[in-house]
């Protein structure tokens, strides 16, 4: 009774039929052609397009509360400035 380790080989590469390329093996799928479907469209992909921008410049407000040190109040004051400058309305009501 042959033993299990017989047929051993003695090197990776000796896999590999001689003459055939890593290449071959790598690239060879089995399929001759592979053409990808196009996607469908869905609705709301179609009507994505069409919706317009939200923002109308001057019709939001924000509240700016600050916690603690002054450098984080700086920052707030600093975020406000650019908020107004958008557009949005500064508000001390939240």
């Amino acid at each position: 009774m042959p033993a299990a380790c017989d047929n051993t080989v003695d090197d990776i590469e000796d896999i590999v039929a001689k003459g055939t390329s890593a290449d071959d093996i790598r690239h060879n799928t089995g399929h001759k052609h592979v053409v990808p479907r196009a996607k469908r469209l869905t609705k709301m992909d179609r009507t994505k397009d069409l919706q317009a921008d939200s923002f109308i410049p001057g019709t939001q407000r924000i509240y700016v509360k600050t916690w603690g040190c002054s450098h984080n109040n700086s920052d707030s004051e600093y975020m406000a400035g650019q908020l107004a400058a958008c557009g949005y309305k500064i508000t001390g009501i939240h």
